[in-house]
This record gives structure tokens, sequence and C-alpha cells, in this order.
């Protein structure tokens, strides 16, 4: 019996909590570790993310380590942000027909004007003058597509009036990343223009991945010397200085979009919603436009019919110019007795015809402006570039540059485009960001994030 009773304390004895065990269970719960950004699950940083309240803070966010450039650069955040990468700023090209008329020399570089809308943007970083290679006559802008510059080198004196259509040396470069590629020209072409295009993955371009479309003026197939055709070749990135390849003659000249053999009566008229045009003038085929498609690659002829011809007006780079509309379809702005005349075709419409949308009378829309002098537009006013929302204008009679908003007509003069004769070419951030190492004060290199 003793025993027995031995071993049932010693059961309740083994079941009662020791010391060490009483103390754990009276002492309080110990808190979690401190909880950072870098805590919050992917799907809940993405919601934060694409709640930002502007571009530039997208940029940032972007910028700022490189788990939050995956999450914001995943295939379809843009698309569901409300915001996406803006425009930074537009490079101001010189245009060497205005060097007499006071513009900047012609061996100066672009310009850059940053966008109003993106205020982190240092337009020192853009600056091209450590970029480019060195050229005694300096670079010109020919294009700009996303983050990318094409600039051709800038001919001079006698060698610019000898080869005014010659195929250029070219390069392609991005200011951000002070990257730059040079692309020799191929064997001695009349050349209509050069242009960037998107690369081998749809609606992207990087310095790795894009590509360059040439459009020649060559002569007829069938031996006609007063007739031309036009032709494309295009250069890949990553090709070496011989990558220019010719597209098949099939789908870019026939017959139907034969030119003529002057060159001198075909000027480039513009960009718009995704075709480059030209003006054909000269006889019987005033009023003609040819079109090239970027996404087809193909060529085709455009009549422009409006019933007014035949009363002075011409078809040129000083009068006729092709805008982009938000509908998706091309706008032509013509002067025509310094009448800046906006041009749209009806929707429709097979035979050609095009209606005048808007009318602006420059001698009486410029009146009370600073500078204005009664002797001017003597003659007909001419277009200095053109872009879809604004024209840029001077009388013939003294480089006197205002612009004309297409959308409210307006006529100003005191505006920063309005400073540079020459066209004005958007540039993007590249997207995604490229991620660049902080220093503290001391110049030691610092992460802000993982």
């Amino acid at each position: 019996m003793a025993s027995n009773s031995k071993s049932r304390r010693r059961r309740r004895d083994n079941n009662k909590p020791t010391k060490s065990k009483r103390a754990l269970e009276k002492a309080p719960p110990q808190a979690a570790g401190p909880t950072s950004v870098h805590d919050v699950p992917d799907h809940l940083l993405e919601l934060v993310l694409l709640r930002l309240r502007s571009t530039a803070c997208l940029l940032r966010a972007a910028a700022a380590c490189r788990r939050w450039r995956r999450v914001i650069a995943a295939p379809g955040f843009l698309s569901r942000s409300l915001h996406a990468p803006g425009v930074a700023g537009h490079y101001h090209a010189f245009d060497p027909d205005w060097v007499d008329y006071g513009s900047p020399p012609v061996t100066g570089n672009p310009v850059f004007l940053p966008s109003p809308s993106l205020a982190a943007v240092d337009a020192r970083r853009f600056a091209l003058d450590d970029v480019l290679p060195d050229s005694d006559s300096g670079w010109a802008l020919a294009d700009s597509r996303g983050s990318l510059l094409l600039l051709f080198k800038r001919r001079t004196g006698w060698a610019a009036l000898a080869n005014s259509r010659s195929f250029p040396d070219l390069v392609v470069c991005e200011p951000l990343t002070r990257r730059c590629q040079g692309i020799l020209r191929p064997e001695q072409a009349t050349c209509l223009g050069v242009f960037l295009l998107d690369g081998g993955r749809r609606g992207r371009i990087s310095m790795s991945d894009f590509r360059v479309v040439a459009v020649l003026h060559e002569d007829h197939e069938s031996g006609d010397e007063d007739r031309a055709m036009p032709v494309a070749c295009v250069f890949s990135a990553g090709s070496d200085c011989g990558g220019w390849r010719v597209l098949p003659s099939a789908s870019t000249s026939s017959a139907a979009v034969s030119l003529p053999g002057a060159v001198d009566s075909i000027s480039f008229a513009g960009r718009a919603n995704g075709s480059l045009y030209w003006a054909i003038g000269g006889g019987e085929e005033d009023g003609a436009m040819l079109a090239f498609d970027e996404a087809a690659m193909e060529f085709s002829r455009v009549p422009f019919l409006t019933g007014d011809d035949g009363n002075g007006s011409s078809y040129d780079r000083w009068s006729f110019r092709v805008v982009g509309g938000e509908d998706g379809a091309p706008r032509v702005v013509r002067m025509v007795r310094n009448e800046l005349r906006v041009h749209a075709r009806r929707r429709g419409r097979s035979d050609g015809a095009w209606v005048v949308e808007r009318v602006v009378r420059l001698r009486e829309a410029t009146l009370g402006l600073p500078g204005r002098s009664e002797r001017f537009f003597q003659r007909n006013a001419m277009i200095v570039a053109a872009h879809r929302t604004y024209v840029l204008v001077t009388p013939q009679e003294k480089t006197w540059l205002f612009s004309v908003d297409l959308e409210t007509l307006r006529v100003e003069r005191e505006h920063e485009r309005n400073k540079y004769a020459g066209p004005a070419f958007p540039s993007e951030l590249p997207w995604p960001p490229s991620l660049t190492a902080s220093t503290d004060e001391r110049g030691r290199r610092r992460r802000s994030c993982r």
C-alpha cells in the first residue's frame, strides 16, 4: 500500500508545472520583430503602386530598388496604372536654313527642354555634348522614338548644297544612359528620309532592340527617266556596318506609287498615326501624297483634292504638312495666301476629297503681338515646324517666330518653343528605368532598399 501511495504522489508531482514553466506561462508574449515595407507582399505592393498620384512618382518608385522596379515592369502593370512613362521633354533642332536669320550656329547640338509635367527630370542629364562622336560639322536630329534619338552628320557649305539628298552617316543614342551606336551609310543613294522604328518586340524600343528605316528615291524599273519609285531598307540593332536590308520590291514599290523623276518635287510632310507622308508637287501631280505604313512596311499613294487648287498654292515643306489627329486620321495643314488651313478627310469618302476644318488668317490674327511689323505677310508665310497640337510659323520678310494652337486657334509669340527655328522631337525616359547606385556624403555606395 505504501508503494502505491508513493507512486500516486509521484505522478501528481510530475503533473505540477515546474518553476521555470510557471514563469514562462506568467510572462507576456514577446512582440514580433519590427516590420518594414519589405514585408509587404507583392500583390499588396502592386495595389499601392497602382495608386500613385503622378507619372513622376511612378518613375521615382521604379528607380528606388530592384523589387519595386520588378513589380512596376511586370506585364500588364502599366495597362492598369493611372499613369504611364510620360515625355521627359523635347529636343529642339536647329534648321540650317535659318542660320542667317539669327538662329543658333549650325554646329550647335539640339537643345533639350524638360516637360513641365515631370518635375523630377534633370535637363543636364539629357545634354548631348559628351554623348555624340566628334564631328567638325556637328550632328542634326532626324527622328526620335521612345528614349532613343536618331541623328545624322550635318553637311555645311558647298557639300550641303551638292549632297542635300545623299544618304548620311547616322548615330542612334540614348542620352540618359550615355549609350551610342554609329551606323554607316550604304552605297550612295538618293534619300527621302531616315526614321526610327520599334524593334522586334512590338511596341518596345531600346538600344538593344530598334530599327532604322531609310526611304530611297530610285530609278523606275520601267527605265522611264521621268519616273522613279520609293524603296525602303531597314537596319536592325546589333547589325554590323553592312546591316542594311532592302525590303522586297513587291511590298514597297509598284506602278501605283511611282514618283516624279525630279526628287526636288518631293518633300517630307510629316509623321501621323503610324505612317510617314511626303508631299508630291510639280505639274499634274500637285496634291498627291506618298504614304509609308510603318507597321505593314508598305507604300501607298494618297490623293489630296480640295477644289481650290490652281490659285498659287504650293506643295513643299514650307506650305504643306501632315499632323496626327486624335481620331486616328491624319490632318493636312497648308499655308495658302497667308491663311493657315487645317484639312480633314471625311470618313467614307472614296473620291479623295478633303474639307477645310479650321482657318486662321495670319495677317489679322497676329495684330498686337510684340515685334509685329506692317511689312510682314506681303508674301506667303512659311511653316517652320508642325506638330499634332501646334504649328510654328514665320513671315518670309523676317524670322519672327510664332505658334498657332490647332485646337484653340490661338496665336502666341511668348512661348519657349517659339525660340527655336526647327522641329521638336519628344524624348521619353527609358522604361523600365535603370537603377543607379546612390552615394553618401563620403562618396561610399549605399542602397536605399533591397
